[in-house]
């Protein structure tokens, strides 16, 4: 493949937001074979100084019989270092003013794909936290608003204290998302872990709902990183809140169970089953999309189905083995 249709790729998949690292995998072959190398590999850098993580490699022919070396290709945004490409060519070869320019540009190119892929990782995951840590919340405020309107007509002083306890509650919950947001670029998780967090979830959503909720805690052994737990956290979150919101449902249930590395989280309720299909810009679309793409994080599956019975069923299944690479 010649340079200028490698530079027309980039700039396609660069306009499509394509994921960097799959890009990487397309690219190396042509890559390799435009700058004569017999070999050549792809590595993304790790947070923390000097750490770099091979992407991808190829080695499409026999190695050189007078030795090889090593060129290193560069994949730079600004001032930063976000990759290489690191290619094998004869020890005595000489690298050409041409194909030096070639791993300029496509250094440059291929380290503003990485750049666009961080950023936009970073937005998806601010978003949700968003969507987690607050829009949950002020939902929940907003569903007790009337409630308390209804109690101040009907002079009930004490129901009327009772949900403006609740909302200031809310708000104060929201202030302290937010401030976390801010400033961790993430939302909070309970520092007492996952179990903790959901029986603290359990007892709120008993008291905040006229939904009865059952935890049946199935995996007293569970033992997850930080970030996994967080995103299991969020995941039963939104469910929580879909029940509460959509379902109309008297019983609901949350199950967890481990068998060896498999992990499965069910969430359940009796309620109106499975609503129909909604628009893109909704936000019971948009919290199912957030969902997903944890799960996805986690390495795992998640499926939303009717419940035998009546009701809906989401199952969430992931591998405990990738505790240590899930990024939050």
């Amino acid at each position: 493949m010649p340079a200028t249709d490698i530079y027309a790729q980039l700039a396609t998949e660069l306009r499509s937001e394509s994921d960097p690292h799959a890009l990487l995998g397309r690219l190396l072959d042509p890559i390799v074979r435009s700058s004569g190398a017999r070999a050549g590999s792809a590595h993304l850098r790790l947070p923390g100084p000097g750490s770099l993580q091979q992407a991808t490699a190829l080695a499409p022919s026999a190695a050189a019989d007078g030795g090889e070396r090593i060129v290193v290709v560069p994949l730079g945004y600004g001032s930063r270092v976000l990759g290489e490409i690191h290619l094998s060519v004869a020890a005595d070869a000489v690298i050409s003013d041409a194909t030096l320019d070639f791993h300029r540009t496509i250094g440059a190119l291929l380290g503003l794909a990485l750049h666009a892929g961080l950023e936009r990782d970073s937005r998806q995951a601010l978003v949700a936290d968003v969507h987690d840590g607050i829009a949950q919340t002020l939902a929940y405020a907003r569903m007790r608003l009337p409630l308390l309107e209804e109690a101040i007509v009907a002079h009930d002083q004490a129901a009327a204290l009772r949900y403006c306890v609740d909302v200031r509650q809310s708000i104060g919950a929201v202030q302290t998302n937010l401030r976390a947001i801010l400033s961790q670029s993430s939302a909070p998780m309970d520092p007492k872990g996952l179990k903790h967090a959901l029986q603290s979830s359990v007892g709120c959503f008993r008291k905040q709902t006229q939904v009865d909720l059952s935890f049946n805690d199935g995996a007293p052994d569970l033992r997850l990183c930080v970030t996994q737990e967080a995103q299991v956290y969020f995941i039963v979150q939104e469910a929580l809140a879909n029940i509460a919101k959509h379902s109309g449902a008297r019983h609901a249930w949350l199950k967890i169970g481990q068998q060896d590395e498999r992990i499965q989280v069910v969430v359940e309720d009796d309620g109106a089953g499975l609503p129909a299909p909604a628009h893109p810009a909704s936000p019971s679309h948009f919290g199912m999309d957030i969902m997903r793409q944890r799960a996805t994080r986690l390495g795992g599956e998640l499926e939303i189905s009717a419940r035998e019975g009546g009701g809906t069923r989401l199952r969430l299944v992931f591998s405990s083995r990738l505790a240590e690479g899930v990024n939050a």
